[in-house]
């Protein structure tokens, strides 16, 4: 019986396998979990980590282990003086000493604040690159999807030709044998039925082709065309908003230059640090004593510069002109945006209303062809006449379907257009 289970689990999971449906949600969401480059944002975010802990340690004690050995030509001398029971000391000229030395900072100006928020700034800016990459991406899935259903497309309604051309040849056959119509019109129809079949072995190749790509992409293994679902999509308005990423990474480059603007003012504020020296050697800081001795000094420090030449003035006018070069950038790019956003929104419109007089053409041409037809049964017409009515069935109804598709990939490209893809 386990036996019998297994055997029905397997087939299951493969025709399962063989009738999977995929959506361009599932083509781009699986694009972006299998983009090898997704992984730097984790990378991205080690670093900035690594970065803060070390920005941190402005504010650790500093233990530095110094030493010296020297010898000189010459040392401090005091003069001989004829006075009793007193010894002139002499200074050793080598002189030998080991210090530690430590170094707590109290007050920076705000430096160490303002590098954290330079490397979040930096932070933010490598995460947002990775997301401009992954727009482009999606962007691409886009294409390759819509590409693939508009080839199916073709090929159905070429199928439908293909049979409807079978039938009229064995009618045309008929219609020859019984003197109604010329060998020559049944020959006609069996060129038009093999350019049929060339071009759907042509639009399969190109399909074959298209996935590919898209499987290379998605790590999907899309089996053929007709895996992939039609999207629904519905607009509720048009209005102009631009969430693009490439927008965003404008405001974050812009936030960076701010940040900056704000670290090198602080190079000015006064930085108050405290210090301290232990040591051992000879001399030690009293130098009338020669001999080998251990010493220690605690103390604060201040550090101001009141004065630089106009240094930090100058540095803080080149970044308010890159800001201003950025805020160029950003208005350059909206004004494009919203162009581009008339644009799609009258693509919309476009087809919206080319769709309806489509429909309205395949409903007559469909009355023409089978008028043509029953001329041709009864050999009224030429099997040229009725080809020529046929391919203008056959364009009127690849029009209908293209434009079908091209009014919901018309959405979408309005969507990806404002950044809300």
């Amino acid at each position: 019986m386990r036996k019998y289970i297994l055997i029905i689990l397997f087939f299951s999971a493969i025709f399962q396998l063989k009738s999977q449906t995929i959506t361009l949600q599932m083509c781009r969401d699986s694009a972006v979990s299998n983009y090898p480059n997704i992984r730097q944002i984790l990378l991205n975010n080690e670093t900035y980590e690594l970065n803060i802990k070390n920005i941190k340690t402005n504010y650790y004690p500093k233990l530095n282990l110094n030493g010296q050995a020297s010898y000189q030509s010459d040392v401090t001398k005091i003069p001989d003086m004829p006075l009793p029971a007193f010894d002139v000391p002499e200074i050793s000229k080598d002189w030998y000493k080991i210090n530690l030395d430590i170094e707590q900072m109290i007050y920076d100006g705000g430096i160490t604040a303002g590098q954290k928020k330079v490397e979040a700034a930096r932070y933010e800016i490598s995460d947002q690159k990775i997301e401009v990459e992954l727009y482009g991406l999606k962007e691409r899935i886009n294409q390759l999807f819509f590409n693939i259903l508009f080839l199916r497309k073709n090929i159905e309604v070429l199928e439908v030709l293909h049979q409807n051309l079978e039938t009229r040849i064995k009618d045309a056959q008929v219609a020859f044998e019984n003197g109604m119509l010329l060998s020559s019109d049944v020959d006609a129809l069996r060129v038009e039925l093999y350019r049929a079949e060339q071009k759907i072995v042509e639009k399969k190749e190109d399909i074959s082709a298209l996935i590919a790509s898209m499987n290379e992409l998605t790590h999907l293994n899309i089996h053929s065309a007709d895996d992939l679902i039609v999207p629904d999509i519905k607009l509720d308005n048009f209005d102009f908003v631009n969430n693009r990423p490439e927008y965003i990474l404008l405001s974050k480059q812009q936030a960076q230059v701010l940040a900056l603007k704000s670290l090198t003012k602080s190079k000015r504020n006064p930085v108050f640090m405290a210090f301290g020296q232990a040591g051992y050697g000879r001399p030690g800081y009293d130098m009338l004593n020669d001999n080998f001795d251990d010493y220690y000094m605690i103390g604060a420090r201040l550090h101001w510069n009141i004065w630089d030449w106009g240094k930090v003035k100058r540095e803080k006018q080149v970044f308010d002109i890159q800001n201003n070069i950025i805020n160029t950038q950003r208005e350059t790019f909206n004004q494009n945006l919203k162009a581009d956003w008339h644009k799609r929104i009258a693509d919309i419109e476009k087809y919206e209303k080319i769709i309806g007089r489509d429909q309205e053409i395949v409903r007559l041409q469909k009355n023409v062809v089978e008028t043509v037809d029953h001329q041709l049964k009864n050999g009224t017409i030429t099997s040229t006449g009725y080809l020529i009515e046929l391919n203008k069935m056959l364009e009127a109804r690849l029009n209908l379907e293209a434009h079908k598709l091209q009014l919901i990939y018309a959405k979408y490209q309005y969507l990806t257009s404002i950044g809300n893809l």
